[in-house]
């Protein structure tokens, strides 16, 4: 049995021990206060396309552009706080294909902070392993310079990703804040 076929079950809220929290509730005053972090949220929009079992969510981020620094930084974080058995590190440019450096990285202690190739900066950066918090395949891409991120994955739950990503941005895996939604950005 392939690391695909573990995976092959659709997956859903209940699946990872989280609540099953509807934004529209949250939106509508529904909700517990510990289920949401009393702060706006970053995601300004998100995409959500499906191919086959494979789900990507490209996420429009409600925050200046970020930086090739914040991009190592936030691999880094995402290699220790939530990923495991990292398969693949790439980065690319955008006329041309991504470079596998997935070798390299593990030469650099697992650090793309240590990582030669990634001293210099590039267009994207992505990492991808198995989400210790989704129990499931991830994948994040980084883009240089802009305010998108983009996650591969089989989980199907667009509230859930909204909950991790939340979660991603604002570091806080294993604290109470973990895997928590913020209040919609006010209408200007």
């Amino acid at each position: 049995m392939g690391l695909f076929d573990k995976f092959k079950k659709k997956s859903k809220a209940e699946d990872y021990k989280t609540e099953d929290f509807k934004a529209e509730d949250y939106k509508a005053g529904n909700s517990k206060a510990e289920d949401c972090i009393d702060d706006v949220t970053f995601i300004r929009d998100i995409k959500h396309i499906q191919s086959g079992p494979w789900h990507q969510y490209d996420v429009l981020l409600a925050a200046q552009g970020y930086g090739w620094n914040y991009m190592i930084s936030s691999a880094d974080y995402m290699a220790a706080a939530d990923l495991e058995n990292i398969s693949q590190v790439t980065s690319g440019f955008i006329d041309s294909e991504d470079t596998d450096i997935t070798e390299l990285y593990k030469k650099s202690n697992c650090k793309c902070s240590e990582t030669e190739e990634l001293k210099n900066e590039a267009a994207s950066l992505s990492v991808a392993g198995i989400s210790k918090t989704l129990k499931a395949p991830m994948k994040i891409v980084w883009f240089n310079q802009t305010q998108v991120l983009r996650l591969f994955t089989i989980v199907d739950d667009e509230t859930l990703i909204k909950k991790y990503i939340e979660t991603v941005i604002r570091r806080t895996f294993g604290t109470n804040d973990a895997m928590k939604l913020a209040k919609p950005i006010p209408k200007q």
